[in-house]
């Protein structure tokens, strides 16, 4: 099978020894010249996969190193008989990581006022960031609808009204636009207005879940931080202004969760052409961290990785599309925190909050 990956996926060519014929394009432009006698294209969420893009194609396969697959045209897809691919939940881990690290950050800035937390979409990613909330002494709720239609003797989701009584809302869902329960703009006026004065947003699934206009033009005084935007990455300036942690679409950005999607991407297509799954690459393991006895949880948490620094950057950047664009290509050395050496001394709240 021949297939054309992003060249920025990490460990590709252990991911497709032969019979996979591995053909890498380092740029959008050069699809089109490649793209004949193409199999399968391996892409990223930053390449928008429809019409336009795949012009005589003869693919049987569109795979994405990504959980997300908005950018993908489902519909025009299923009619040229395309399969997709996702690596749904390879970054679940690190995304948990990263709403940590917001936590950390704002609980050091004493921007917390309560411990009541709201989850929106409580698949791979929202199960893990509920266990770490849980571990951070919060209360919690989930809303996830659809879920809740999937497996009604598993899984109750709350009601939308029981979010306006949150101190946190952290968002991970997935974008879409279909009935009955769709989550484009579900982070409305209406939503806004109710929340409780003071409420964190933090959004790390998708821009288009939040109104970014109606956000802007909120009287309610809300914390809003967010990964993610509407028309990445033609970001607006003034939601970066708006936003307390901004930073460039990194949440689920770890060097094991992009080793992890491809070797999610390679196994699918293994099985499919009904060969064992090679032995795939990994990332070096992060070096020693030291940690104070006595240090609180958010120093140890934003030892390893502080979302300011990005955020900082954005907001001082001029140029926000050349920003985000060089910040998320230079986000490459994040590790899960889960693989970084703690000794036994280390308090089990802190543990819990790593993910070990």
């Amino acid at each position: 099978m021949n297939i054309l990956a992003d060249a920025s996926l990490p460990g590709l060519k252990q991911a497709f020894p032969k019979p996979f014929h591995l053909t890498e394009y380092h740029h959008p432009d050069e699809i089109a010249q490649l793209l004949p006698g193409q199999d399968i294209l391996l892409c990223r969420s930053t390449l928008k996969v429809n019409q336009s893009l795949l012009k005589n194609h003869c693919l049987q396969y569109v795979a994405t190193a990504s959980s997300g697959t908005d950018h993908l045209d489902h519909l025009w897809l299923g009619s040229q008989n395309i399969q997709v691919i996702d690596a749904k939940g390879s970054n679940a881990q690190a995304v948990a990581d990263y709403v940590v690290a917001c936590l950390a950050f704002l609980e050091q800035q004493h921007l917390i006022h309560g411990n009541k937390a709201g989850i929106i979409g409580l698949g791979k990613v929202g199960t893990k960031v509920a266990a770490r909330l849980q571990a951070a002494d919060f209360e919690i709720v989930t809303y996830d609808p659809l879920k809740a239609t999937r497996e009604p003797a598993a899984f109750q989701s709350c009601s939308l009204e029981e979010l306006y009584q949150v101190d946190l809302l952290c968002i991970h869902a997935e974008l879409h636009s279909n009935p009955p329960y769709p989550t484009t703009n579900l982070i409305n006026q209406n939503v806004l207005d109710r929340l409780k004065p003071g409420c964190i947003i933090i959004n790390a699934a998708r821009g288009g879940i939040v109104n970014e206009v109606e956000l802007l033009y909120s009287s309610k005084s809300l914390i809003y931080c967010t990964d993610v935007y509407l028309d990445e990455p033609d970001i607006n300036a003034r939601v970066i202004d708006k936003s307390t942690i901004c930073t460039p679409h990194i949440a689920g950005h770890s060097l094991e969760a992009k080793y992890a999607a491809v070797s999610v991407v390679s196994s699918a297509l293994h099985q499919i052409a009904r060969l064992a799954p090679p032995q795939f690459a990994a990332p070096l393991v992060p070096q020693f961290l030291s940690y104070e006895n006595d240090k609180l949880w958010y120093e140890t948490i934003l030892k390893i990785y502080n979302p300011l620094e990005e955020t900082l950057l954005l907001k001082q950047a001029t140029d926000k599309k050349a920003a985000f664009l060089s910040l998320r290509k230079n986000h490459q050395t994040r590790h899960d925190f889960s693989q970084y050496f703690v000794d036994s001394t280390l308090n089990y709240k802190t543990k819990l909050l790593l993910g070990l």
